[in-house]
């Protein structure tokens, strides 16, 4: 019964994220702020909701760190290893080849933020006296300010050129921000559900939170993101579809810091060791993918290198994260 409701509960969130998704990209083309930091922070919250709700929900309400921060960590190993269905799709050449220099440099930050949250986890994990602020850790803090610099340094770099996904001319501006704040709260209440479910998942077939968290509640709430990314490579915008991927990773792993403030303690130092090994795949990942964006030789099969390797360690990863708690 609980996969029945997992099901329909991925489903409805999957349909009404989505949604989300695209009235968040209409209303920046709109009001022109995808070309600013504000635009670029605004469809970052849009595109990462879903994970937002699931996690806060599951650490602060049910207290199952394991499931939010997982949730997170999770969507971050599963859009990366969706770059193999992407690669394929795309057709002969390298994916991360065709990606713009602002997308390259957010991947970069991205794999900077995820050595943070590993270094944090580390040191707390050896009981390093590492600073904290009324709960919050200290690296929760440099995350937050990591997350500004890299606005920052895509703001001076300029928003490339892509095509207009979806379109919206013949709707008054109202409307569209009235479905866009009404798809935010359904996909917030279903966060919530999605949250109770992943705790009824742990309580009845024994698996971790650990595995839970990562997989089930890291591809439900990542799906509609990857539904964005084919519909931009559907349009012709290969850069955009991965840029989709990397600026949702990169918000993910910042949203660490938002949980870190639900919590009695410093999160990181409440992880497992699977938590950890968890956060290490999604950063050794981050890795095979700024190298691949770097790595100038292309090829002529449908699936390169990089992204099969990414997708190959990634699988390695979730089978080991079965075995551990």
């Amino acid at each position: 019964m609980v996969w029945i409701e997992f099901l329909i509960c991925a489903s409805l969130m999957t349909f009404f994220a989505y949604n989300l998704c695209k009235e968040g990209i209409i209303v920046a083309r709109k009001t022109h702020l995808e070309e600013s930091i504000i635009g670029m922070f605004f469809l970052a919250i849009a595109t990462s909701f879903p994970e937002i709700a699931t996690g806060a929900t599951a650490v602060f309400h049910l207290g199952r760190v394991g499931l939010g921060y997982g949730d997170l960590v999770g969507s971050v190993i599963v859009n990366l290893m969706i770059l193999l269905a992407l690669d394929y799709y795309e057709g002969k050449g390298r994916i991360l080849l065709k990606v713009s220099r602002i997308n390259r440099v957010t991947g970069v930050f991205a794999l900077g933020a995820a050595l943070l949250v590993i270094m944090g986890a580390a040191l707390r994990s050896y009981k390093v006296p590492v600073p904290v602020f009324k709960g919050i850790g200290s690296e929760s803090v440099l995350l937050a300010i990591v997350y500004v610099v890299c606005l920052g340094a895509v703001k001076k770099l300029g928003t490339p050129e892509h095509p207009e996904l979806y379109s919206a001319n013949s709707e008054p501006f109202w409307k569209i921000w009235g479905k866009f704040a009404s798809f935010l709260v359904i996909v917030m209440l279903l966060g919530v559900w999605m949250a109770g479910i992943g705790d009824k998942i742990v309580n009845t077939t024994g698996l971790s939170q650990t595995f839970t968290g990562t997989l089930f509640l890291g591809f439900a709430t990542s799906f509609p993101e990857i539904i964005v990314s084919f519909a931009a490579l559907k349009a012709g915008s290969a850069d955009m579809a991965v840029g989709n991927i990397l600026g949702s990773n990169f918000f993910d792993i910042c949203v660490v810091s938002f949980l870190d403030c639900l919590t009695k303690g410093p999160i990181l130092g409440l992880l497992t060791p699977g938590q950890i090994i968890a956060t290490l795949l999604a950063f050794i990942l981050s890795a095979v993918a700024v190298v691949g964006m770097y790595y100038r030789r292309d090829t002529r099969w449908r699936i390169s290198w990089d992204t099969g390797l990414i997708f190959t360690v990634g699988f390695i990863g979730f089978v080991i994260l079965y075995f551990v708690k």
